[in-house]
């Protein structure tokens, strides 16, 4: 385990934590799937974020001097191949990351700070209907922690304030208070940070989480999970999110201008489409069934 020292982060630094959260993701995978009942007990959310991820990490060579641009190259895979909702959100987590970095080879504490908030507010902008209690939750925790001297007292600061938010999260949403559990993308960015105080040589130990209550897994909301891509300009996205915003829930959409991932829960995906289609283009349509 790299113990890269306290002065700033690299892109060294970041390309071993992001595999060191690729690890963390594939170790938890089967405990993120069963946490997920929120917004759809679908059991997907570990799967949805290792694969994006998985994405992310495959269109970077993981060579490049140049911090921001290590980071721009992993998000704009993860937000091409995002799955799922929460892997939408990772994806633009990561987006928010790299817009928030400067063109340089390192990053002081001060600086990933900002990057932090950057990358919680990108997050949460892609979201229609934000929610408290999700992953937006727990990227705001770590994004109001003031930056230290260092790394390490910096990391154990966030630490402690998003394994908080995490815990946290089973009070703020009906659906984790009756199934007793914490949110399951919550877990997922405290995973991402974990990666970094591992990388950084602090001792991290696992948050002990509990199972989920199985009288909470009934669902009745839409039936379809529907995730397409399109090649258009900002204000054609904005137009795209209005049309479908009253044919679906759970709006999210990743990516930077011009190529942005929709993914919408619906009971008509074709329609969702055929609103569309005067605008826009649409490829890499996908369609799964959900609650089961």
């Amino acid at each position: 385990m790299a113990n890269t020292g306290n002065a700033v982060i690299n892109a060294d630094i970041f390309h071993a934590a992001m595999a060191q959260f690729q690890d963390l993701l594939v170790q938890n995978e089967q405990l993120l799937n069963d946490l997920n009942v929120y917004p759809v007990p679908d059991s997907d959310t570990g799967s949805n974020s290792l694969q994006t991820l998985k994405a992310g990490l495959a269109s970077s060579t993981g060579k490049s001097e140049n911090l921001n641009d290590l980071v721009l190259a992993i998000a704009a895979g993860a937000s091409k191949s995002a799955m799922g909702n929460s892997g939408v959100i990772l994806a633009q987590y990561l987006q928010g990351l790299a817009q928030g970095l400067a063109p340089v080879s390192t990053c002081s504490p001060k600086e990933w700070q900002q990057a932090l908030q950057q990358a919680a507010t990108v997050a949460r902008q892609s979201v229609l209907t934000p929610a408290e209690g999700t992953m937006l939750t727990v990227a705001d925790a770590a994004a109001r922690i003031q930056a230290q001297p260092d790394f390490k007292t910096y990391y154990q600061e966030i630490q402690t304030a998003v394994r908080a938010a995490v815990i946290e999260t089973q009070n703020l949403l009906p659906e984790l208070m009756a199934a007793e559990v914490v949110d399951a993308g919550a877990l997922v960015i405290s995973f991402f940070h974990d990666s970094f105080a591992l990388t950084l040589g602090l001792n991290v130990s696992p948050l002990e989480v509990a199972a989920r209550k199985l009288v909470a897994t009934s669902y009745s909301g839409p039936m379809f999970e529907l995730m397409f891509s399109v090649m258009c300009a900002e204000s054609v996205k904005i137009e795209i999110e209005t049309k479908i915003s009253s044919l679906g829930e759970s709006i999210s959409v990743s990516g930077v201008e011009p190529s942005f991932n929709f993914h919408i829960h619906t009971d008509e995906p074709h329609l969702v489409i055929e609103s569309c289609e005067d605008k826009v283009e649409i490829t890499n349509i996908r369609i799964s069934e959900l609650g089961n």
